[in-house]
């Protein structure tokens, strides 16, 4: 039985008195999948762990930048990489939510952006006729 068990995953844990009985497979595949008193757990090599950290690091970074894009190219942005950069910038600085630094950008750097008149539909048509 593991006598100690902490989420921190850096924790260093002594285990004694354990009995291990191998159900499937043998102790040289990894990762070992663990079943302790119905509870079930992964354990990794360290380098494993690393690399599965890293991927989700990057996978929510990857996520982040896709979502502040999306909200830039919904503002019509003249250059999408300058107004990326200026983004960026307030919210780390400032530590501002995505929209919240955009729509700071937006007023403080208006000439990044399109400026679209709204259309008049009568006027318009009018002009065709």
């Amino acid at each position: 039985m593991v006598n100690e068990l902490n989420l921190d995953p850096r924790t260093h844990v002594k285990v004694t008195n354990l009995d291990v009985e191998v159900l499937k497979g043998d102790l040289k595949e990894k990762p070992w999948l663990i079943e302790s008193e119905g509870e079930n757990y992964v354990l990794l090599e360290e380098n494993q762990y690393d690399k599965i950290i890293n991927l989700l690091k990057d996978l929510l970074e990857q996520n982040v930048e896709l979502k502040m894009e999306q909200r830039i190219l919904n503002e019509m942005p003249i250059d999408l990489e300058d107004v990326k950069i200026v983004v960026k910038k307030e919210i780390e600085d400032k530590n501002l939510h995505i929209d919240e630094a955009i729509n700071k950008v937006k007023r403080e750097y208006p000439n990044l952006f399109h400026k679209i008149e709204p259309i008049d539909i009568e006027t318009l048509f009018e002009r065709i006729i």
